[in-house]
């Protein structure tokens, strides 16, 4: 798991669709912040890595409603993000956090291995982006 909350590690970012990605998001925090880590953090969840890593970084659960607490999987689940989108090789939740419009993006890698129960909700749940 990557966790990117500056320059250097966005420097260390080798896959060139996931440096793409967040150097998309990175240049539209800049029309609201001087760098882009006053506004967003990115987490990256890439294979063998384990969601309760990701969790314990985000400070919440990804496969759990973060307002009423009910999990993916159970019929009464409804997404508490607020954009997932799937991109070629990631799917990309946005959570905003603050009033302020800070947050959170995560990307979690399509390659086998991810954590399948990430993967069959972003499957279930994201929308494809037209500019990928």
């Amino acid at each position: 798991m990557q966790v990117i909350r500056n320059d250097a590690d966005v420097d260390g970012i080798k896959d060139p669709e996931l440096k793409c990605l967040i150097g998309r998001r990175i240049e539209e925090a800049a029309e609201y912040v001087d760098h882009f880590s006053d506004l967003v953090f990115f987490v990256v969840i890439e294979v063998g890595d384990g969601v309760d890593c990701a969790d314990a970084a985000l400070g919440f659960s990804l496969l759990v409603n973060r307002f009423d607490g009910v999990p993916y999987g159970s019929p009464s689940f409804s997404p508490s993000w607020d954009v997932l989108v799937e991109h070629a090789g990631y799917y990309e939740f946005v959570f905003v956090l603050g009033d302020d419009g800070a947050g959170v993006e995560v990307f979690v890698s399509k390659q086998p291995g991810a954590p399948a129960a990430l993967q069959a909700m972003c499957r279930q749940y994201a929308v494809v982006e037209a500019d990928t």
